[in-house]
């Protein structure tokens, strides 16, 4: 792909963010989250130039995408306000489950040891 073509909601989540001023409330880590938990509601829209996106654009259509976006970064800032989450770096509570063989549906489970085994 071209270095130009973009996805049109990451600029509108983006200048959602900035209007927002979440860089003075969250930490880098969880924007970066909400970003993508805001943008996996979102449909992919990919443009070349945003001039020509605007221009081509029914006013309409560019309020509902706002209101998309707005809804959607809305959804991730109450997830990411909510995560109680305590990250840790020991592997004791992680479960793994691997297929018996390729053709059965039944999974193991297994301790993870801190390595994968693709055998």
């Amino acid at each position: 792909m071209e270095s130009n073509i973009h996805n049109y909601m990451e600029v509108l989540v983006n200048k959602r963010f900035f209007a927002l001023e979440f860089h003075q409330i969250y930490t880098l880590d969880q924007i970066t989250d909400m970003k993508c938990i805001a943008l996996n509601q979102l449909p992919t829209l990919y443009i070349r130039h945003s001039l020509d996106m605007l221009a081509a654009t029914s006013q309409k259509k560019l309020m509902q995408y706002n209101e998309m976006v707005a809804a959607a970064v809305e959804n991730a800032e109450k997830m990411i306000a909510n995560d109680r989450r305590e990250r840790k770096d020991d592997f004791e509570d992680i479960v793994v489950y691997r297929s018996k063989d390729r053709f059965q549906l039944e999974d193991e489970e297994e301790s993870f040891s801190g390595k994968l085994n693709l055998d």
